[in-house]
This record gives C-alpha cells, sequence and structure tokens, in this order.
C-alpha cells in the first residue's frame, strides 16, 4: 500500500496517536476502562475524571462525532466544529503538530548527550513537577504496552528531561516531554527530541507526530514541526474541568 503524508494525513496520524494513548494508560488500569469505536478511541479513567486529557476520548478523523453516552468519557476530541451533547470548551484546543521523517528530515551530529530510559514512575514524577498535574504518576507508572518507549538525559545521575513515545504503525507518537525547573532554557527537550526523531528515522519510521501546548508550539516549529490541525475539546453541559 502506498500513500502521500501530506498535512491531512499527519493530522490524522497526530489524532490518532493522542487517542492510542489515553487508550493504552486506561489499559494499565483495567481493559473495561478503554473505549475503542468506530468513532471514538480512548479511556473512561475514574481517577482522572473531569481531566480532559486522561479521561478523554479522540472522534477519529472523518469519523461522525458520536450522540452522547454516559459510558463516554468526560472530555471528546474532535477536529470538527459540533458534538451532539456536548459544549466547546475553546481554552483547551491543541495544535496538532507533524513531520515527515523521510528525506526533507536533516539528521545532524548529535551532541555529548546521552539518551536513556527513565522509568515510567520517574517520568510521571518529573511531568508533575513540571506541569503541577497531579495523579498522573500511578497512571503512567501502570503502563504495560509495547509499543511505549520512555525517553531521558541524566545530569549528576538523575534524570531531568524525559519524554514518553508510542509507536503507532510507523508514525511516533510523542507525549509527556518535561524538564525539571532548574535545568530548562538551555535546549535539554529540544536536543532530546531531536535525538528521538534521528533515532526513529534510522528505524524507519515515516512521520513523528504530537499535541502542542501555547509554550512548547515554537519548540516544535524549530524542530522542523508543522501545525496542521486544531484540535478541539468537547464537554457535557454540566461537566467541570480539574
Amino acid at each position: 500500500m502506498s500513500y502521500t503524508i501530506d498535512d491531512t494525513e499527519l493530522a490524522r496520524r497526530s489524532v490518532q496517536g493522542f487517542g492510542e494513548m489515553v487508550a493504552a494508560l486506561g489499559q494499565g488500569i483495567s481493559a473495561e476502562t478503554v473505549v475503542r469505536r468506530a468513532n471514538a478511541l480512548g479511556a473512561r479513567i475514574e481517577a482522572a475524571a473531569h481531566n480532559p486529557w486522561f479521561d478523554a476520548a479522540i472522534i477519529p478523523v472523518g469519523a461522525t462525532p458520536p450522540d452522547d453516552d454516559p459510558r463516554l468519557p468526560h472530555c471528546l476530541w474532535t477536529l470538527v466544529d459540533a458534538v451532539p451533547g456536548r459544549v466547546e470548551l475553546p481554552e483547551i484546543a491543541t495544535p496538532c503538530m507533524g513531520i515527515r521523517l523521510d528525506s526533507t528530515f536533516k539528521t545532524g551530529t548529535g551532541n555529548n548527550l546521552i539518551i536513556e530510559s527513565p522509568s515510567l514512575t520517574e517520568l510521571g514524577e518529573i511531568n508533575e513537577r513540571a506541569y503541577g498535574e497531579t495523579g498522573f504518576t500511578p497512571l503512567v507508572s501502570a503502563l504495560s504496552d509495547a509499543r511505549v518507549h520512555t525517553h531521558g538525559f541524566r545530569e549528576n545521575g538523575t534524570f531531568v528531561s524525559v519524554a514518553l513515545t508510542l509507536s503507532v504503525g510507523d508514525d511516533l507518537s510523542i507525549h509527556y516531554v518535561a524538564t525539571e525547573a532548574g535545568h530548562r532554557r538551555r535546549g535539554l527537550a529540544s536536543q532530546l527530541v531531536y535525538g528521538i526523531l534521528t533515532a526513529a528515522q534510522e528505524e524507519g519510521m515515516l512521520s513523528a507526530t504530537l499535541q502542542a501546548s501555547a509554550d512548547g508550539l515554537p519548540v516544535w516549529q524549530r524542530l522542523g514541526f508543522r501545525r496542521v490541525a486544531m484540535l478541539r475539546g468537547y464537554l457535557r453541559p454540566d461537566a467541570t474541568i480539574d
């Protein structure tokens, strides 16, 4: 099968990667939490109720949004402009980013930092400190998906910058990039992601995708990621955000 990895395809891959990541988090807790339908992919995670990033599902690109159902998560994410029974929360909309790992992606000479694999617990704790996202470490520590890999840099024996990746076919979905407060503004996260992308290209992956925060958007653009879509979050009318 041949296909073109254009911006539309990168958007589809970014959305799919987000859904697969949430489903993997749910699977780590219990298979019963996972939502895997033709028009919804994610998990109904009670421990993260009212968190739009974890108690969430994506609507695959091209799918018709589902009617509301109590078995669906707190937040439904989609590229379209309406979801039955749901209200958009504009402030949580997030850009989908993508990059092709073909000949247009230029690898460099690298640096003297060695990428290692932190434990899931270490990755979770650094993310919690970086973003104030309490309760994340138990979720990520329970992951048991063979497609998941952790990456990080150490300084003085301790991990200070980390990221997690999930392989979805020939796309590398990047998540949970974080750097300890005392080690920021040195380009560690950029160097880490660049090393991850270089290794992914060498392994035959064709693209990498992610969802960017407002602060992270310029970093990803400097690395060559393009903004390919806007992912919008829809909640039930009476829902709240934690």
